[in-house]
């Protein structure tokens, strides 16, 4: 069974949500971390380190999910479904693009057929299994 066309637009979005996301964690560090310790006052430092942090991590988490939706994407799986609409659901907070990719993706990949496909195809184990009965 061939992949659909518009999965691999959904892989192709998750890749690029990931990639903005590092963007976004590059201007974190470019923009804040130099002069943030020298030029905050003591009493503000704190919050200023626990927001930048809190940042840091949500995007760190967002890189993660996406990366992995995609992979499980890439090779077929039902987690990677899964995690494509967690990541899809993350997205529809962040307008105006990320509402309507998400909203997009979330219902392409609660369509029956699509969910279909991933529960068609076979694990990779035994895809090689069945090549290797089928060349003997």
């Amino acid at each position: 069974m061939n992949k659909p066309y518009l999965l691999i637009l959904v892989i192709v979005w998750q890749f690029l949500s990931a990639f903005m996301a590092l963007i976004g964690l590059l201007a974190i560090a470019i923009v804040f971390f130099p002069d943030a310790i020298t030029s905050m006052e003591y009493s503000s430092l704190p919050g200023f380190i626990f927001g930048i942090g809190l940042a840091v991590l949500i995007l760190l988490a967002f890189i993660i999910i996406s990366v992995i939706a995609a992979v499980g994407l890439i090779k077929n799986q039902e987690w990677g479904r899964i995690m494509a609409l967690v990541q899809a659901a993350l997205c529809v907070s962040a307008p105006p693009l990320g509402t309507v990719a998400g909203i997009l993706i979330l219902v392409y990949l609660l369509r029956p057929d699509v969910q279909g496909y991933f529960k068609a195809v076979p694990p990779a184990e035994y895809a090689e299994y069945k090549e290797e009965n089928i060349e003997r």
